[in-house]
């Protein structure tokens, strides 16, 4: 941390039920510096904490070694803690003690593009209701593997940006979309622009394929705290998916609640040319009649 200044990290690792797999993971985060990162795809059997030596590993998984999502947390931020839920396969959260406000993240891993209507519904329900149960004075991230293509169409700002790395915007990118404006909230990962490579975080088999799946979702009101998204193709824990970093700072927010207007600015250095000056002095006294006029007239009215 500098600065009131934090990163939060997003990784689908594909799996961890491999010989040396949690080994190699923690030594890619020790490597990216990193304090708290959110994973999917754990594949390990059941829900708990597990100790390690500069590590603590939370994990939410089934018992068939199938889906799972945790997160993983340096030993020197483990104070920082205050709570992790187990909600499902592919939803956990996890709540930290902040400077200024308290952090509620939401870990998600989404069905696929091919999935069932029926399955994202029922993905999306819980993940409403798990955003709706978490403490309504924290700042809410979704961060995780969402499996959702966003465009840019202007008709969705400013809940997205204009940099994302699509040209159209699939059935999970609407889905994710309207989660977003429902709970009054901005994805982050399209405010920010990077180059197409440090956008794209999933990569076909062949690489001549690259996806922008992975996102970061946060409240609207502290959208500020936000400062940057891409992706870091250097990481390799053996998996198809980039590294996400979002950098973020911990300060008192002040942003409007009026959103997309942005308030106009006066050019004050006309000012100093003399014609200028004098046609303003001139528009001021007209108006500032005019107003007395009106003022006038309503009290002889009244």
């Amino acid at each position: 941390m500098r600065r009131n200044e934090f990163y939060l990290r997003t990784w689908n690792v594909l799996s961890l039920y491999r010989a040396g797999a949690l080994r190699i993971l923690l030594d890619q985060i020790d490597k990216y510096k990193t304090g708290i990162i959110a994973i999917q795809k754990v594949c390990w059997i059941g829900q708990g904490v597990l100790e390690k030596r500069d590590h603590t590993v939370f994990y939410s998984c089934d018992r068939k070694h199938l889906l799972g999502v945790g997160f993983v947390a340096k030993k020197n931020l483990k104070h920082l803690v205050m709570d992790f839920k187990a909600i499902s396969t592919r939803i956990c959260t996890l709540r930290l003690k902040g400077k200024f406000y308290n952090y509620t993240i939401i870990n998600v891993h989404t069905p696929t593009e091919v999935s069932t209507e029926e399955e994202k519904e029922s993905f999306y329900d819980l993940l409403q209701k798990t955003n709706e149960e978490c403490p309504s004075y924290d700042v809410k991230i979704v961060i995780g593997d969402m499996n959702a293509q966003i465009w840019k169409e202007k008709v969705y700002c400013p809940t997205i940006g204009k940099y994302s790395l699509h040209d159209s915007t699939n059935d999970n990118g609407y889905c994710l979309i309207q989660f977003a404006t429902l709970n009054n909230m901005v994805i982050g990962s399209t405010m920010f622009q990077h180059k197409n490579i440090h956008k794209s975080t999933w990569a076909a088999p062949d690489r001549l394929f690259e996806s922008q799946i992975d996102h970061t979702v946060m409240d609207a009101t502290h959208m500020s705290d936000l400062l940057d998204v891409r992706s870091y193709r250097g990481g390799n824990v053996d998996s198809d998916h980039y590294l996400v970093i979002a950098r973020m700072t911990a300060r008192i927010s002040n942003i409007k609640k009026l959103r997309g207007e942005r308030i106009r600015k006066f050019c004050i250095s006309k000012l100093q040319d003399e014609n200028t000056t004098n046609m303003y002095v001139k528009r001021l006294e007209e108006s500032s009649k005019d107003t007395n006029h009106q003022v006038q007239i309503k009290l002889r009215q009244n």
